[in-house]
């Protein structure tokens, strides 16, 4: 539940609005720039261009107790690949070492299960719920939920990008997965290339606490994050960072993490990966 937000690139219709201050020499209104951005993000989407590459993933995850001091560290990596048609992570390493035969029995199964979640969620017509990243796609479906205005422009590892701020509009908004509760509840800052509207960076916070249920009843009361991406061909844009805050309560048990993952060895598919 705490993943999902990385790819919040959200902005409505709607909901454009006229900035109240930008100071920008190449400024277009919000919805010319987001519309630009979605038919650039909804092409490489339908090309299907992520599961072209395959990658390593660096995760570091602290945990915290309630004077935010560091009270444990884990590290994990993990091979990003396309499997049946989707984006699977495969963990092959824990804390520097080797995975132990518990671990790669635990890993083998989650493929398996991951396989088969799949085919049942395509089968019905449905989305996997793989509560990160990839269930959440920059599309009108995400936009409708939020207001957005260009608030500025800013320079981002060397490009030039629009600053626009979302939030979310008013009303009723769709609550269809899991995730959407706190879709819904959520604000920032997205940071479009001026060269190629791809999406460079994304701030992104909770604005309040929201409960929810996977596996168990738990809820969510702080969540704050940053997203990086890289451009690895021409206008073509793909995760290569992020850094997430959460706080969330689990029955009686409250759980502070710092999660750090970098992709890494970004490379073209060869041979067979699933």
């Amino acid at each position: 539940m705490v993943a999902f937000l990385v790819t919040i690139v959200a902005a409505a219709q709607p909901g454009f609005q006229t900035p109240a201050t930008t100071g920008a020499s190449n400024q277009l209104p919000v919805s010319e720039i987001v519309r630009l951005a979605l038919a650039r993000a909804t092409a490489q989407d339908k090309a299907k261009t992520e599961l072209r590459f395959e990658s390593l993933v660096a995760t570091t995850v602290e945990s915290l107790n309630d004077e935010a001091e560091v009270t444990s560290i884990e590290t994990t990596l993990h091979r990003r690949y396309p499997f049946d048609g989707a984006v699977y992570e495969e963990l092959i390493a824990r804390n520097g070492e080797p995975l132990s035969e518990a671990d790669i029995r635990d890993e083998a199964k989650r493929r398996a299960d991951f396989r088969r979640e799949l085919q049942e969620a395509e089968a019905g017509g449905k989305v996997l719920e793989t509560n990160d990243e990839r269930q959440v796609r920059f599309n009108e479906d995400l936009m409708a939920r939020y207001e957005a205005a260009v608030v500025g422009e800013d320079t981002v590892r060397g490009e030039r990008c629009w600053v626009i701020s979302f939030w979310p509009r008013d009303g009723t908004l769709p609550r269809n997965t899991r995730i959407d509760r706190a879709l819904n509840q959520s604000s920032g800052e997205v940071y479009v290339s001026q060269n190629d509207y791809g999406v460079v960076q994304i701030d992104f916070r909770l604005l309040q606490p929201v409960r929810y249920v996977w596996g168990l009843v738990a809820s969510l009361s702080r969540l704050t994050g940053q997203l990086g991406f890289q451009r690895v061909a021409p206008d073509i844009w793909l995760p290569s960072s992020y850094d997430v805050r959460y706080e969330r309560r689990i029955f009686f048990v409250t759980q502070r993490r710092h999660i750090v993952r970098k992709w890494r060895e970004r490379r073209p598919v060869s041979g067979n990966t699933g």
